[in-house]
């Protein structure tokens, strides 16, 4: 229905136009001065236009319905032979039903086999002509819807990458939690209630998100925070957490479980790893058309040598989701130390319209 209703307005500006040149013609080219304009565009619009432009839509049709293409080329052909003859003879049944009452074409109307004779002589050339445009037409729609549907798939299969990151994230979160709850449940049964609601918190305000939809950074905190709370009823006085963030940050729009992922692979191989108490410092800022993500780790010198780069399944996932909402406009660099590791990340700076802008830094609470 869309199709059509386009075909026909395209043909009928499209012969408009053509009529009011063709009107101008008969203006200044006809002999004794010319028509008067009234008179020109009146045998322009019913001499002309009229009768052309539903059989423009009718060739149109036809092409649309047998277009010439690969696999159907002799339909094709055939299809709009017949066509083009169908039209020159409607449109020499026009002009021998319409001449004795309009006298546009002839002084006397002549027999229908003269008619049809100068129909094919004048109007043959215009016929193809409107043919190969409709398959121009055709085949251009045919390529936006092409890339339309193409569009559509590379959404769809972006979304599903997504999804299924998500899907193996989760589970490898919800497996390090529960392995912290069952080393506190024998010695310190208080800490892994606590750790247990801190938990169930975290998992709803997770599920809750929707899978590869982009987040502001501050509902980033609010989950880090959660998640935090269990790391500190694990960890006791061994954690301190120092959160930093621009105001004209918190709005920023980041993809969903960033902050949480980096936060673990720094307590899990830097601070988990150490002997003492250490210090887990996030901060995101702005820099011109940037935000930047630093996640880092510092304390005493490690008990055992750091993991080998890449840190297991955390900042791998993250890898892969950042390319699938960034393309290769983003970066990740992975620093370790004796004393000290971060976590650097660079992305374009896309803010959240319409929200609230939040403090400047935030502290969590012991």
């Amino acid at each position: 229905m869309r199709n059509a209703t386009a075909t026909a307005a395209a043909a009928t500006v499209a012969w408009l136009v053509y009529g009011l040149i063709f009107a101008e013609q008969l203006v200044n080219m006809e002999r004794g001065g010319g028509l008067p304009w009234h008179e020109a565009i009146e045998r322009s619009l019913l001499g002309l236009v009229a009768c052309w432009i539903p059989l423009t839509i009718g060739l149109v049709a036809v092409v649309r319905r047998f277009p010439l293409e690969r696999g159907r080329l002799r339909a094709g052909i055939t299809a709009s032979v017949l066509a083009v003859a169908a039209v020159l003879s409607l449109r020499a049944v026009y002009v021998w039903a319409l001449d004795p009452v309009l006298g546009y074409w002839y002084d006397t109307t002549p027999p229908f086999a003269e008619v049809l004779f100068h129909s094919v002589r004048f109007n043959f050339m215009l016929t193809w002509l409107i043919v190969g445009v409709a398959h121009a037409w055709v085949y251009a729609g045919n390529v936006r819807a092409g890339r339309l549907r193409i569009a559509r798939l590379e959404a769809g299969l972006a979304q599903a990458r997504l999804d299924a990151l998500a899907a193996q994230l989760n589970p490898h979160f919800l497996f390090n939690a529960l392995n912290a709850i069952a080393e506190l449940i024998h010695h310190d049964p208080d800490a892994a209630d606590g750790m247990l609601v801190a938990l169930s918190a975290l998992l709803r305000r997770s599920l809750a998100q929707t899978p590869g939809e982009a987040v502001r950074v501050e509902e980033e905190l609010a989950l880090l925070r959660q998640y935090l709370v269990i790391e500190q009823l694990r960890f006791g006085d061994r954690l301190s957490v120092r959160i930093a963030v621009d105001p004209d940050c918190r709005d920023a729009r980041v993809p969903p479980l960033m902050l949480q992922p980096l936060a673990e692979n720094a307590i899990v191989h830097g601070i988990g790893r150490r002997r003492g108490a250490g210090t887990l410092h996030v901060e995101v800022r702005r820099a011109g058309g940037r935000l930047h993500v630093e996640v880092r780790d510092e304390g005493a010198v490690a008990a055992a040598a750091p993991a080998a780069s890449g840190h297991g399944i955390g900042l791998d996932n993250l890898r892969g989701r950042l390319r699938v909402h960034y393309g290769e406009d983003w970066a990740l660099e992975l620093q370790t130390g004796p004393t000290d590791s971060s976590v650097r990340i660079d992305l374009p700076l896309r803010i959240a319209r319409g929200s609230e802008a939040a403090a400047a830094a935030v502290a969590l609470p012991a």
